[in-house]
């Protein structure tokens, strides 16, 4: 299936939002080590075949196609990815490249077949990790790619993959405690699978570089032994890692209040801001965590989360985290060189500062807020 789109309107339908997927606070959002968040790598860039770019390095390509899931699980999520994309298109005024959607629910390598013979001198997608393996493994990619996604599959020479997953999260916060000053953290997480990996991928570069971490379980009426036994293993906790929605660390409040991590530095997932709402959320005050760039600071190349969502029910609410990622994949389609920290020093984009690893994976560097009296607002920056 192809679509091509003449309108803003048109792509912006009315959908419902996509539903899910003692306390101290700090002054400033925390800054992950530049040196580990911006390998320069420019294999992965290739823009040689585009007209020249301009000044501020706007170089897109001619022809896109954009491989979504139009059809089954997927195509909810697929929504506010295709809005947000389509949003940052059509909020640039130069020379846009043509668009075409094509159905990936055929399978990543058909949809990838039909962009390539219709001319796409650029691929976006798939969105699903299953899509991205299955098209990663061919031999040679005729046409470089901007995956929605990452799997285990080496991703080619000239193309790239970006992601939004709860390990490359964890590690952000993880960076951020340590460039905080934290080095010995308890990590308390629930027991849904992104959860778990965002527990995982924390404890793994925590301890990885230079810190010292250790995992307590939200086990019922045994929850603060688990959490006295993590922090007696450390010799004292400086700093906590929640990967738990809202509503759970709300339940949980008075008894990490009366555990050894009462007065320890708080981080949480972006999950926390799941469950909320529902009554007095004070007890999140001083919890820091991961938003998107856009819904705390400004952008030359993006404007206010706020502004855009008064366009699109897509931008707000649960889904707006999608119509921010699909505005990023616009930015970095149409500004490769700025990726390579030659240009700006990476793409300041919607869901945060995005450059590229040795491995042709987008880093992405999110935005900070913090609870202040139950509602979550900006952390200044340094």
């Amino acid at each position: 299936m192809r679509t091509a789109f003449a309108k803003f309107g048109v792509i912006l339908p009315l959908v419902a939002a996509l539903a899910a997927c003692a306390t101290t606070s700090t002054s400033k959002a925390p800054i992950a080590p530049a040196a580990s968040a911006v390998p320069v790598a420019y294999g992965h860039v290739d823009v040689s075949r585009r007209p020249p770019g301009d000044a501020d390095g706007y170089r897109p390509p001619l022809k896109v196609g954009v491989l979504l899931p139009l059809s089954g699980g997927l195509a909810v999520a697929a929504t506010p990815v295709r809005d947000g994309f389509m949003a940052g298109y059509y909020n640039e005024r130069r020379r846009r490249p043509e668009v075409h959607f094509y159905d990936s629910s055929i399978g990543a390598n058909a949809a990838y077949a039909k962009a390539v013979a219709d001319g796409a001198d650029y691929v976006v997608g798939p969105l699903g990790r299953e899509g991205v393996t299955e098209l990663f493994a061919k031999d040679g990619l005729k046409v470089p790619v901007l995956a929605l996604n990452q799997s285990d599959a080496k991703t080619p020479a000239g193309s790239l993959s970006f992601a939004l997953s709860p390990e490359d999260e964890a590690e952000a916060i993880a960076q951020a405690q340590l460039s905080s000053g934290i080095h010995k953290a308890v990590v308390i997480a629930g027991g849904d699978a992104i959860q778990k990996r965002a527990a995982a991928a924390f404890i793994t570069y925590f301890n990885g570089h230079g810190g010292k971490a250790a995992p307590a379980v939200t086990n019922g009426d045994a929850f603060g032994e688990e959490v006295q036994k993590a922090a007696q293993s450390l010799g004292g906790a400086e700093g906590v890692f929640l990967a738990l929605k809202g509503d759970q660390i709300v339940a949980l409040a008075p008894k990490l209040a009366a555990s050894p991590v009462a007065n320890a530095r708080r981080f949480a997932s972006s999950q926390i801001q799941l469950g909320i709402g529902k009554g007095d959320d004070s007890a999140l005050d001083g919890i820091v965590f991961p938003t998107e760039a856009w819904n705390v600071r400004k952008t030359a190349l993006a404007p206010s989360a706020s502004s855009l969502a008064t366009l699109s029910p897509t931008a707000r609410g649960a889904a707006s985290k999608l119509f921010a990622f699909g505005y990023d994949a616009w930015l970095i389609t149409a500004y490769p060189e700025h990726l390579n920290g030659g240009r700006e020093g990476g793409v300041r984009g919607a869901t945060g500062d995005l450059h590229v690893d040795r491995n042709g994976n987008i880093v992405r560097v999110p935005g900070w807020s913090v609870f202040r009296q139950g509602q979550p607002v900006p952390l200044a920056e340094r």
